[in-house]
């Protein structure tokens, strides 16, 4: 959703359509239209359990060996945080996707063993915010992207390694 300031200032893009799944168009104004595709879109009437139907499958990705990034990219205050966490019983994409590995965990317990280690930031006016990090010092270490041999890191990033759904939602309050 556009919000009030960007109205006022006249720079009040909006989506003017969603005509399938994967694409919108924006209309900038009465002779600018741009289509953008994407793997996945989703309309201002979608259900938290909508947006994690498309994410379910990444979940199986985990367990068979893939490392997985769950992105949400928008502007401030669009819906961000609330579909990353959720609010009160209803649950956004993060705690739906552990509360899935951990049953997808149960159901193979028999034939398969895992170590599950979870990373969570947030990028905003160009800094990383390591939404783990529990130490309440004014000045965190500053946290930039490399790469290495492993891949593109954020070194110094809190990494954890999980064992409970329980405790992904008390590291969760740290943030």
């Amino acid at each position: 959703p556009i919000l009030e300031v960007e109205r006022r200032s006249g720079e009040d893009v909006d989506v003017t359509e969603i005509p399938n799944d994967e694409e919108l168009l924006v209309q900038r104004d009465a002779q600018t239209k741009t289509k953008f595709e994407y793997d996945r879109v989703f309309g201002q009437s979608s259900t938290q359990e909508e947006v994690f139907e498309a994410v379910q499958p990444l979940c199986v990705s985990v367990l068979d060996g893939y490392n997985v990034c769950i992105f949400a990219y928008g502007q401030t205050g669009s819906g961000k945080t609330y579909t990353m966490e959720g609010y009160g019983n209803n649950k956004g994409v993060s705690p739906r996707a552990i509360n899935e590995l951990f049953q997808q965990i149960e159901s193979t317990k028999e034939t398969s063993s895992y170590t599950l280690s979870l990373s969570m930031l947030e990028i905003y006016n160009e800094s990383i915010r390591d939404l783990l990090d529990s130490s309440h010092a004014k000045e965190k270490e500053k946290l930039d992207i490399r790469q290495t041999p492993e891949g593109n890191q954020v070194i110094g990033l809190t990494e954890i390694v999980i064992t409970s759904p329980e405790q992904v939602k008390d590291l969760m309050k740290l943030g």
